[in-house]
């Protein structure tokens, strides 16, 4: 079985839904009220977990999730890495979607910040094997995991988001580097590009230490740009978009989840471009994501 250790954040996602984003000032009416789990890292690992993968995840919650870490655990996420942090809560996101399934969060990261590079286990991947890691913990603890992973031999996706600045020295023992349009801008330091033209000719041009870039393009796809090869676009089927909350992050779970499996990056790519189209057809971030039944199983080794 192929195996995955996540490092990243846990929330309770507080999800409401509205026929039309508030504007500034305005109270509107929900419609609905979910509450579940959320949190980047929870959602990968979920992800990667319903397709079959073994999966560890590492992170910090509160007090407060004793139902969270039984609900990680019904969907075989090992959880024994997952630490209590005395004087914080349970992240919370409060999640709006409209009618269109477009959304606004806003976050507390809760113990999330509590996540230190003491917690992270000695051991965190090896050859054959997956980290993954994303945007809602601590830099300098993305970076430690990044380091550490390399050093041990493993595969290293990031997933730079929430968008901020990555050093090099992380960017260059990344092996997967899983930004959307906004973040690849955030890394370049340059405008947010349009679309997957605007995004491939950044990409020529780009300057990233890492080893592929793969950016996510919401209902456009991907873009897949590995060392001396051009870009290569992905399309998404078209489908009813309900939800659009997790999207990214069920990409980046099945990503993993064929990486892990000795799938090539495009066949992997084009897998999570199909993943992530499933989610978006149901509410909520974790409770659409696909199981390996619905979405086929992953080409390995070109195949």
């Amino acid at each position: 079985m192929s195996s995955i250790t996540v490092v990243g954040s846990v929330n309770r996602d507080l999800v409401l839904t509205v026929q039309d984003l508030p504007r500034p000032g305005e109270t509107v009416l929900a419609e609905r009220f979910v509450e579940g789990v959320g949190g980047k890292g929870a959602n990968q690992a979920v992800a990667a977990a319903r397709l079959g993968s073994r999966v560890r995840l590492v992170a910090r919650v509160g007090a407060d999730a004793e139902t969270i870490l039984r609900a990680l655990a019904a969907e075989g996420v090992d959880v024994t890495a997952v630490l209590p942090a005395a004087d914080a809560s349970t992240g919370i996101a409060s999640v709006v979607v409209d009618r269109a399934g477009e959304n606004t969060i806003v976050v507390n990261p809760g113990a999330n910040a509590a996540l230190t590079v003491a917690d992270l286990p000695e051991q965190l991947s090896g050859a054959g094997e997956v980290l993954l890691v994303q945007h809602e913990i601590a830099p300098e603890v993305v970076a430690a995991a990044v380091l550490r992973a390399r050093e041990q031999g493993g595969t290293v996706v990031l997933n730079p988001a929430p968008a901020r600045p990555v050093g090099s020295d992380v960017l260059a023992a990344v092996d997967v580097l899983v930004p959307n349009l906004g973040e690849l801008a955030t890394l370049l330091d340059v405008a947010r590009p349009t679309g997957p033209d605007g995004a491939r000719d950044l990409l020529e041009k780009a300057e990233l230490p890492c080893g592929a870039v793969v950016v996510t393009l919401g209902a456009d796809g991907a873009l897949v740009k590995q060392p001396g090869r051009p870009a290569v676009h992905l399309p998404a089927p078209v489908v009813d978009a309900v939800d659009t909350v997790g999207a990214g992050d069920t990409f980046c779970g099945a990503l993993a989840d064929s990486l892990a499996r000795g799938g090539d990056l495009l066949s992997a790519a084009e897998r999570a471009v199909r993943a992530a189209s499933l989610a978006v057809t149901g509410l909520g971030a974790q409770s659409s994501m696909p199981t390996a039944a619905q979405l086929g199983s992953p080409a390995v080794n070109g195949s």
